[in-house]
């Protein structure tokens, strides 16, 4: 009884603190209003996650609230395409949810002072745009593909279908080899279309030497590491500089490192889309034949271990014989 009235006064202190940060942002598109602003700088970069990366694309937009004589700023994560068409000191519009409209609830207000609120928006966002942009095709796939499975195990199971244990180990195995397959490191597209060079300063690197890493597991080490590089460079035509990343053989370009001029080929419609010249990317292949080398080994570990076990066992069983 005490544990269930602890886990209900957590959870409704969870509610309460998130209430207002759900309505304010609600709020900002039915009650906001227009102001103007300005895109004070842009900022693209790659973000590393363990061995994973993602890119990073945000415009800084300055604004002068109106009931307020302060300048404020908000930052805005687009996607590249979204990101290329703002320019620095490009005039934008803003919804802005006024002082006197902030929700009555409770600490909303002092959030609001500490201004943790939401209270302003590029104009064209709603309040669950970053929800929306998350469920892309390939995550709605997967949560369609363990959806299906669950129902599955239901009808399974409801159906007295023989063989229920079996069926649950061989969807658990199939979600684990799904999610290897989806996180396995492999070659990014390469430019086929439209190529052009162009000569471009290398702005990260970031070495991976380890697969399948995470907050509590070290992963396995790579029978190829892999450098991903994002080389900064204007393409033809544009006056503001793109991001390209590439993920190549770690080594396979000497001299790579922050600031280093690398040469590269890429896409005039899609300049993102960009391999650095000179450098190899053997890293799917040979990663997954060190994969299968060391499953192979494991399960002659594995084997070799049980197979003394059993020998000692019988060794055992005879000495215990002859005493007696």
């Amino acid at each position: 009884m005490l544990r269930g009235l602890i886990l209900l006064i957590l959870i409704g202190g969870a509610v309460l603190f998130t209430l207002p940060f759900l309505v304010s942002s609600v709020y900002v598109d039915q009650r906001g209003i227009t102001i103007p602003g300005r895109v004070y700088s842009k900022r693209e970069d790659v973000t590393m996650r363990n061995y994973r990366w993602e890119r990073s694309c945000e415009i800084t937009v300055e604004y002068h609230p109106p009931d307020t004589s302060s300048v404020a700023f908000l930052g805005v994560k687009l996607q590249p395409e979204q990101y290329d068409s703002y320019r620095k000191g490009q005039a934008v519009s803003l919804h802005y949810l006024l002082l006197k409209d902030i929700p009555d609830l409770p600490m909303a207000h002092v959030l609001s002072q500490v201004h943790a609120l939401p209270t302003a928006r590029l104009a064209g966002q709603r309040a669950f745009s970053a929800w929306e942009a998350f469920f892309t095709r390939s995550v709605m796939m997967i949560c369609a593909m363990i959806g299906g499975l669950v129902v599955l195990l239901v009808v399974w199971r409801k159906s007295g279908f023989p063989g229920f244990a079996f069926a649950v180990f061989g969807c658990v195995l199939l979600v684990v080899a799904g999610v290897m397959v989806s996180e396995f490191p492999l070659r990014l597209p390469g430019p086929t279309v439209d190529v052009r060079r162009a000569s471009g300063k290398v702005k990260t690197v970031d070495r991976v030497r380890r697969l399948f890493s995470g907050r509590r597991s070290r992963g396995t080490l790579a029978a190829q590491p892999m450098a991903v590089v994002g080389v900064e460079f204007v393409p033809d035509g544009r006056v503001e500089p793109v991001l390209a990343i590439d993920v190549i053989d770690f080594g396979s370009v000497s001299g790579l490192k922050e600031g280093a001029a690398v040469g590269i080929d890429y896409e005039s419609g899609a300049p993102r889309t960009a391999y650095i010249q000179g450098a190899t990317r053997n890293f799917p292949a040979k990663n997954l034949r060190g994969l299968a080398v060391d499953g192979v080994l494991c399960v002659l570990v594995v084997a070799g271990m049980l197979a003394v076990w059993y020998f000692l066992g019988r060794a055992w069983d005879r000495l215990l014989q002859r005493r007696t």
